[in-house]
C-alpha cells in the first residue's frame, strides 16, 4: 500500500507514508484543488462515473484551472513536484481511499469548503463504493442503521437555523448551537429559558466562559455527567449518569452483528443511564411517546426489531450475533440507488448552496478562500498562526485534567514554538511565555517542537490553568457550517518573567 499523508507536522504516519504534503492549517482546500488541475489536465481523472454522476463538473474545472501545483506550493507550503507526485499516485494507483480525521479540516472558518474540495477527489477518481476506495457500506449492515431512522424537530424554526441555514437543507438531522451563548444573551431567536444538557461542556466553545455567562442568566439549567465538572457547577441540577461499566445497552457492530454490554457493577448511588433520564424526563413531562414510555428493555428490543433479534437472544450469546435480516455487502450502490442531493447525484456545484447564493454569498463550488486574507484580525499585530486542538495521549478534550497525575505531567500550559520562532522572539525551550489573541491572553512554558512549522503556536484545549480556547474569538466562525476556527487563529507571543498558575486574561 502507498500512503500519502496530509499533515501540517510529523507525527507516526508520517514516519510510514511515501509522501508528505506538509501544509499550513486551514489549506487543505488549496491542496485538494491543485490535485484535482493534474489528474483533469493530464486526463487521469474517471470520465465514465464523472459524465454518469457527477452534476457541475464542466464549472468545476474551469475553477480548478487556477490552482496549478505551483500557486498551491504559495498557499499551502507543500512542495509543487510532491504534490504532482500524489496527484498521479492518488489516481492511478487504484483502488485509492481518503481517510478523513474527525476535524483537522473543518475547524478553519473555510473548513466546509475544504472538505467539499478533498471529497470531490473520491468521486473525480471513481474511488467511490468500490473495494478499497471510500465505501457507503463496508460490509454486511443491518436496517437498524438505515439513513433517516432519527427525525429532528422542524414544527418551528431552531436555534442556529437562520445563521447557518445549510444544516437545515441537508439530511444531517443535527442543528448548529455554536452560537448558544448569544442566543441565551440576546433572545434570538426567542427567549430561551431553560437548557437540558447531557455531558455540556462549556470549554468546547470558543472564549468558554462567554457560555457559562450565559447559563447562568437561565432560568433553569440541568447538565447530566458523569463528573463533577466546571459547567456542572453552573446548572440548577445535575443527574449522576451511569459509566460504561453499570449499564447495559445494545451495541450495533460492524458486519450486520449486534452484543449486549453488560453490567459488571450496579450503578453508584442515584446514577441512571442516559437513555433511562430522557424515558422518566419524558414520562414526568406526561409525552406521549410509546418508545419512551414503554421502558428501558423495550426500548432496546425497539433498536434491534429490524434486524429479526431479541434481547433474549442476545443474553444467550454473550459474544454477540450477526443479525437475522442484514443488507448483504455491495458495490457501486450509486447505479441503483440516487445520492442523497438534490440533482441525485456528487454535486461538485452544490444545489443546495446555489439557493443561497445571491442572499448569503455562498459558492455552489467548493471555492477556496484564504483565512490569512480575512480582514478581522491585523497580521501586523498578530503574526503567528494559532493550533488549539492537537491531541496529546495524555489529555481528551477538558475529562483528563481533572486527574491530577495526569495535569500535573504539565505545571503549567504547554506552548509548543518552532525553535526558528523562538530565536525571532528571544524565546528559549522552557521560558514562561504570554500568548496574546485579539480576545485573550494565556500564560505557559514555551516547548521547543520541530514537528511542525515555524509561525504555528501549538496549544492543548481544556486546560482550566490556561484555556487556549479563550484564545479564539467566538465570532471567529465558518458561514456555512458555524464551526469555530479552532485550528487556524491568530496570536503573538512575548517571553514572561515567570508563569503563574492560572494566569489567565479573557475579554467576554
Amino acid at each position: 500500500m502507498k500512503i500519502i499523508a496530509v499533515d501540517p507536522r510529523n507525527t507516526v504516519t508520517v514516519k510510514e507514508a511515501d509522501i508528505h504534503l506538509k501544509i499550513t492549517p486551514g489549506t487543505d482546500g488549496a491542496l485538494a484543488l491543485a490535485m484535482a488541475h493534474v489528474i483533469i489536465e493530464e486526463n487521469l481523472y474517471d470520465k465514465e462515473f464523472v459524465e454518469k454522476y457527477v452534476h457541475g463538473f464542466e464549472e468545476y474545472k474551469n475553477y480548478v484551472r487556477k490552482f496549478p501545483p505551483e500557486k498551491a506550493q504559495e498557499i499551502t507550503g507543500a512542495d509543487a513536484d510532491l504534490i504532482r507526485e500524489a496527484a498521479r499516485l492518488y489516481a492511478c494507483n487504484k483502488p485509492s481511499g481518503i481517510q478523513f480525521s474527525v476535524s483537522t479540516i473543518v475547524h478553519h472558518i473555510n473548513g466546509f469548503q475544504n472538505y467539499r474540495a478533498v471529497f470531490c477527489l473520491i468521486a473525480l477518481t471513481g474511488n467511490y463504493d468500490i473495494e478499497g476506495g471510500n465505501r457507503s457500506r463496508p460490509g454486511p449492515a443491518s436496517p437498524c442503521n438505515e439513513f433517516g431512522k432519527v427525525i429532528r424537530y422542524n414544527k418551528e424554526e431552531a436555534v442556529g437555523e437562520k445563521d447557518f441555514p445549510v444544516w437545515f437543507d441537508l439530511p444531517c438531522q443535527e442543528a448548529q448551537c455554536t452560537r448558544l451563548a448569544d442566543y441565551i444573551l440576546e433572545e434570538d431567536p426567542y427567549p430561551l429559558k431553560a437548557v437540558f444538557a447531557m455531558g455540556l461542556n462549556h470549554r468546547m466553545w470558543p472564549q468558554p466562559e462567554h457560555l457559562q455567562k450565559a447559563l447562568g442568566t437561565l432560568d433553569f439549567y440541568v447538565n447530566t455527567e458523569l463528573f463533577w465538572s466546571d459547567s456542572s457547577k453552573m446548572a440548577d441540577l445535575v443527574l449522576p449518569a451511569c459509566t460504561t461499566f453499570e449499564r447495559e445497552e445494545v451495541k450495533s457492530l460492524r458486519g450486520g452483528m449486534f452484543a449486549l454490554n453488560q453490567r459488571a457493577v450496579e450503578p453508584v448511588g442515584e446514577a441512571k443511564n442516559d437513555i433511562e433520564i430522557i424515558m422518566e424526563l419524558a414520562r414526568r413531562m406526561q409525552l406521549k411517546d410509546k418508545v419512551l414510555t414503554g421502558g428501558y428493555e423495550s426500548y432496546m428490543n425497539y433498536i434491534l426489531e429490524p434486524s429479526g433479534l431479541t434481547l433474549e437472544d442476545l443474553r444467550s450469546h454473550p459474544a454477540g450475533m450477526r443479525g437475522k435480516v442484514i443488507f448483504p455487502p455491495r458495490e457501486r450502490t450509486y447505479e441503483d440507488e440516487p445520492f442523497h442531493t438534490l440533482s441525485g447525484k456528487v454535486e461538485f456545484s452544490s444545489l443546495v448552496l446555489e439557493k443561497y447564493k445571491e442572499s448569503r454569498g455562498y459558492d455552489p463550488l467548493p471555492v477556496y478562500k484564504d483565512f490569512r486574507e480575512q480582514d478581522q484580525v491585523d497580521r501586523k499585530e498578530y503574526p503567528l498562526i494559532l493550533n488549539t486542538g492537537a491531541r496529546k495521549p495524555q489529555f481528551f478534550h477538558a475529562r483528563m485534567y481533572r486527574l491530577p497525575w495526569l495535569s500535573g505531567l504539565e505545571t503549567n500550559p504547554m506552548v509548543e514554538i518552532h525553535p526558528d520562532d523562538g530565536k525571532t522572539y528571544g524565546i528559549a525551550d522552557g521560558d514562561p511565555v504570554k500568548v496574546t489573541s485579539p480576545v485573550g491572553e494565556m500564560k505557559g512554558t514555551a516547548v521547543y517542537s520541530i514537528t511542525g512549522n515555524p509561525g504555528i503556536v501549538y496549544i492543548y484545549h481544556g486546560n482550566k490553568k490556561g484555556e487556549a480556547n479563550n484564545l479564539i474569538d467566538r465570532n471567529y466562525l465558518d458561514p456555512y457550517t458555524g464551526f469555530p476556527g479552532y485550528k487556524s487563529y491568530f496570536c503573538k507571543i512575548e517571553k514572561q518573567a515567570e508563569v503563574t498558575e492560572n494566569a489567565v486574561s479573557t475579554e467576554v
